[in-house]
């Protein structure tokens, strides 16, 4: 097992995390539909994690939080992403840590839900169920089997519908 801290993201790493997006999502990530949500306006960096190896310099993956809403609604929540660890890092539980402290982020926060783009074996675990189709959009597409949502209050899911967009 790789030796590993979380810390909150700061500035420090933004260079580092930049780096790592690149290698992970390649320059088709400017494309995707949750960036799309994300140019819109900052994360929030509070809610936002690294893992660094034990010197506490090291980058070994990053998550990022983002205040949205859901336009019919105006229900606010958190955008989740993008979640990246390191080529040869993966399997080895920061993914999962990272996932752990952000989800715990939120709920701390009261933060009514969680949306994220992402594969539904993986997120699982922390809570994330499939979106009902066609309830929420995001501005451009999403496979919607990919469409996931944690909702971290009762009955939260029924109160969302609508466009995707930054709410800081």
């Amino acid at each position: 097992m790789t030796a590993f801290t979380i810390l909150p993201e700061t500035g420090a790493f933004d260079s580092a995390i930049e780096d790592l997006h690149a290698e992970a999502f390649g320059p088709g990530r400017f494309t995707r539909a949750a960036f799309r949500v994300r140019e819109q306006g900052p994360h929030d960096r509070g809610l936002s994690f690294v893992a660094v190896a034990q010197d506490g310099e090291k980058l070994l993956g990053s998550v990022r939080m983002t205040w949205i809403e859901t336009a019919g609604t105006g229900a606010r929540g958190l955008l989740l992403g993008p979640l990246a660890v390191k080529d040869g890092l993966k399997g080895k539980g920061i993914g999962k840590a990272l996932m752990r402290r952000s989800v715990d982020a939120a709920r701390d926060v009261g933060a009514p839900y969680i949306l994220l783009v992402g594969d539904k074996p993986y997120y699982w675990p922390f809570g994330f169920e499939t979106l009902p189709r066609g309830q929420v959009q995001m501005p451009g597409p999403v496979d919607p089997a990919r469409f996931l949502v944690c909702a971290l209050q009762p009955d939260v899911v029924e109160t969302l519908g609508g466009m995707v967009r930054w709410r800081g």
